[in-house]
């Protein structure tokens, strides 16, 4: 039998089999340790969310809205960011107290709802132009 078989299996011996009960817990130790870590790890995604209009003035529309959506910066923990769908995050802007005419709506991470867990990061576009108008009564 050549020399470095012998060797081989006094090194399989040593390390491999002695104690093997002892290295196999260490060995899933280890792993639960590391996916545990992993799934701990902050990462960042950008969708487009699209707007939703709230509490339009009574007696007033909006003009031809030339943005109807908003990429959206979130951050969170890995699992949660994976598991995130498009349809949980809303962007909601409350026209409340507008006029009629040209407003310039500021955007902020307060009107955009996410999930438990979800940090938003940064809003674009931050601020919007909204043009409301009268509505014309309808003859009867």
């Amino acid at each position: 039998m050549p020399e470095w078989t012998r060797t081989l299996g006094k090194w399989l011996q040593e390390y491999v089999v002695t104690d093997w009960k002892y290295k196999l817990v260490s060995l899933a130790a280890a792993l639960i340790i590391w996916t545990y870590v992993a799934g701990q790890q902050s990462m960042q995604i950008i969708l487009s969310v699209p707007l939703q209009f709230q509490n339009i003035p009574y007696g007033s529309h909006m003009v031809d809205p030339k943005v109807s959506a908003a990429e959206v910066t979130l951050s969170g923990r890995r699992e949660r960011i994976l598991n995130l769908s498009k349809q949980q995050i809303i962007v909601s802007l409350d026209l409340a107290g507008l006029r009629n005419g040209r407003n310039l709506y500021l955007i902020s991470s307060r009107d955009v709802i996410v999930p438990p867990g979800i940090d938003v990061k940064d809003v674009s576009p931050r601020q919007l132009s909204i043009q409301l108008a009268s509505e014309i009564p309808t003859p009867k």
